[in-house]
């Protein structure tokens, strides 16, 4: 097998991992090759020594998306419980920290659309308050009461452009925000292995 022919075979083995990942290994175990094409080796030498492309991806399949945690056991159960609570002050607040973040990030994110929504509702309300009271206004001032029913005609269409401005960005939002939890969902459903 050559070395062409050994990159296709181990690129058809990782087609369930993402692309991203598939590329780092392909390109690394070129790079792999050729080093050995370079110090002297013939491309079928070179894939033997470097083994079954089939094995290989087995392999990293069985890895891809684990990530290995060396932690320190001191050999008394007891004591690791009371070294988690100890050190709860400084993971805490990294935790903490970072809920708040993401929480700051919601908040921020959806600022906009609250903002538009009040406004529109505020100048819907203008709007039926003017149009309402203007014929009131017009007994005793004309001038007046015409001026108040067109600020609040104009109301009522501001009304509904913010209303509807507030429609279209709480659409893409939702798919921000949704997109947005996955990337945070992936963080958590790494496989961790402990040892």
């Amino acid at each position: 097998m050559n070395k062409a022919e050994f990159l296709n075979e181990l690129s058809f083995c990782l087609q369930n991992m993402n692309n991203s990942e598939k590329n780092k290994f392909i390109i690394f175990y070129d790079e792999m090759l050729s080093d050995y094409v370079e110090n002297g080796m013939t491309e079928e030498d070179a894939v033997d020594k470097i083994g079954d492309p089939k094995k290989i991806a087995e392999e990293l399949l069985a890895d891809y998306g684990s990530v290995k945690i060396n932690l320190p056991f001191t050999g008394i159960r007891g004591l690791n419980y009371i070294l988690t609570i100890i050190g709860f002050p400084l993971w805490g607040s990294v935790l903490l920290a970072f809920v708040l973040m993401v929480f700051s990030v919601y908040v921020i994110i959806w600022c906009v659309p609250f903002t538009t929504g009040a406004l529109s509702i505020g100048f819907f309300t203008t709007s039926i308050i003017g149009i309402v009271g203007s014929p009131f206004v017009m007994l005793k001032n004309a001038s007046m009461g015409i001026m108040q029913l067109g600020t609040g005609i104009a109301s009522i269409g501001i009304s509904l452009l913010l209303g509807l401005a507030t429609l279209g960005l709480s659409k893409r939002l939702i798919i921000i925000t949704k997109n947005l939890n996955a990337k945070l969902a992936a963080l958590f459903k790494k496989k961790v292995i402990v040892g």
